[in-house]
């Protein structure tokens, strides 16, 4: 049986974040309105413009739709982080919803809770793929316009019909997309022209469409948080760096010139040594941070020591996903990139690191829950197992400088922890 103060530490990180004004929300929140939406009200607008629930089986349908539609919310969700990540000074958003999503996965255990920001995505992915439907036609006629254009040069006389016909569509698609957006930007909003006109003069009139759109205000408005988000970032950063500067430093003494060659290596082997010990524990102490809101728990090691003997196998499995995902990204380095071209490279950055993260929230949820420690026939061989292998992410690590135009800053960047941004710590 576990020690009754861990059970009483399960049971204080559960209670200061029930799952009924937390979980859906990716962060913790205050119970009641408190200028916030319900939690009815916050999961019947997520399913509205969202994928929603799963249909099942027995619907293949609307389940082929909803797999659509998840697909078209998980690339823009991407593309959404990515962008946020190449951007100085909102690359800390990135990291903050990361964090979130990992809290909403930890304290649910539910899937559906790691992806708050999947419904704003699936909406704004439906909108700019039906924008572009529109404007397709528009474009092949503006090529058909300008060829006419030039064979008007040659002879001032003959008219030019298209360029009349471009001007009158292009005000029709203009009026039609404003409309449709402005009545939610649904695929039948797209698809009945008159029946957004009505709708929309109907509720100016009436005031019901400022109403709506208030309401949507303060839903969008508790999905991103920015501030929150940024505070959430902010103390996973600082954390990580307060556990990996002194390995980290000792890891790229031997880099530096030296006349005593021994010496620096000496510091460097016990640099690689701190930090098995230190990736063992950080991603799970980052998402202990993260579902209590506190910044000392990133030092709460006695935590994440018992989540790990209740679930060893699940996080030697994430752990090796963890850093089998952030190595590729150390290659990035070799050649260091424009400011101007980082975007190319933040949504492999997003792709790689998202997921890993997800799964420290899953094994974070199942070793809260779990009542007794796995056997010691599993958490030992489990343990001798990961010692070299974490052995090896710090040879790796201690290696980067040889290989990068970054030199020692390459080891400061540890993805793993860190921005997920090919650049600076704080950006580029």
């Amino acid at each position: 049986m576990p020690h009754p103060a861990e059970v009483s530490a399960e049971s204080m990180v559960l209670s200061t974040h029930p799952e009924s004004t937390s979980d859906r929300r990716g962060l913790s929140a205050p119970a009641g309105n408190g200028g916030l939406l319900t939690d009815v009200e916050w999961d019947s607008m997520s399913n509205r413009i969202g994928p929603g629930r799963f249909p099942g089986i027995r619907s293949p349908l609307k389940s082929l739709v909803w797999l659509v539609r998840v697909i078209v919310g998980v690339v823009f969700l991407i593309g959404l982080l990515a962008t946020l990540a190449a951007v100085p000074g909102l690359s800390l958003l990135t990291l903050g919803f990361m964090l979130a999503a990992e809290a909403g996965l930890a304290r649910s255990g539910s899937l559906r809770h790691a992806f708050p920001l999947l419904p704003v995505s699936t909406r704004i992915g439906t909108i700019l793929i039906l924008v572009g439907l529109f404007l397709l036609p528009l474009r092949l006629l503006a090529s058909l316009a300008a060829a006419h254009g030039v064979i008007a040069q040659s002879s001032p006389l003959a008219p030019n019909p298209q360029h009349t016909v471009l001007v009158v569509l292009q005000v029709l698609v203009f009026v039609h997309m404003i409309t449709a957006i402005a009545c939610g930007g649904s695929l039948a909003c797209f698809v009945r022209p008159i029946r957004n006109i009505r709708r929309l003069a109907i509720g100016l009139r009436d005031g019901s469409w400022k109403e709506s759109l208030n309401h949507w205000s303060t839903w969008l408005l508790s999905v991103f948080r920015p501030c929150e988000h940024l505070v959430l970032a902010v103390k996973a950063t600082v954390g990580a760096v307060i556990w990996l500067f002194i390995p980290t430093a000792l890891l790229a003494a031997s880099s530096r010139p030296q006349t005593d060659p021994g010496f620096p290596g000496l510091l460097s082997f016990v640099g690689g040594i701190l930090l098995i010990p230190v990736a063992s524990w950080l991603p799970l102490l980052q998402v202990h941070q993260a579902v209590t809101g506190r910044f000392r728990d990133i030092f709460d090691v006695r935590t994440v020591r018992r989540i790990i003997r209740q679930v060893p196998v699940h996080w030697a499995i994430a752990a090796v996903l963890l850093y089998a995902a952030a190595i590729p990204l150390y290659l990035t380095k070799v050649r260091l990139i424009a400011d101007d071209a980082v975007w190319l490279l933040t949504p492999l950055f997003v792709i790689l690191i998202y997921p890993a993260r997800l799964m420290f929230g899953w094994v974070y949820a199942r070793g809260m829950r779990r009542p007794d420690p796995t056997t010691r026939l599993i958490r030992w061989p489990v343990k001798l197992v990961m010692i070299p292998v974490l052995g090896a992410y710090a040879l790796i690590l201690f290696a980067t400088p040889l290989i990068s135009e970054a030199g020692q800053a390459a080891l400061f960047e540890n993805h793993a922890f860190l921005l997920p941004i090919p650049g600076q710590l704080f950006g580029s």
